[in-house]
């Protein structure tokens, strides 16, 4: 239901393997910017919360590309 609504506004499984990439890349930039200003424990913390998004976004992608070559088949 939820990845059917993001197709509808025009978010692929593309789209979010690009997301679940970026997570990875906002995680560590995060993680190395918070600690360059010397809070190194919320640095640490803050980085996992952002890298954690991305097996999400790539579970989501996955789904929508089990959609799209459903629809793909059917048509």
């Amino acid at each position: 239901m939820i990845i059917q609504q993001l197709r509808n506004i025009g978010i692929n499984s593309t789209v979010l393997q690009v997301l679940g990439f970026a997570s990875i890349g906002g995680s560590i930039a995060t993680w190395n910017l918070r600690r360059l200003s010397g809070d190194a424990a919320h640095a640490e913390r803050f980085g996992i919360f952002i890298g954690l998004w991305a097996p999400t976004f790539f579970i989501m992608a996955n789904e929508a590309a089990t959609q799209e070559k459903a629809e793909q088949i059917g048509s």
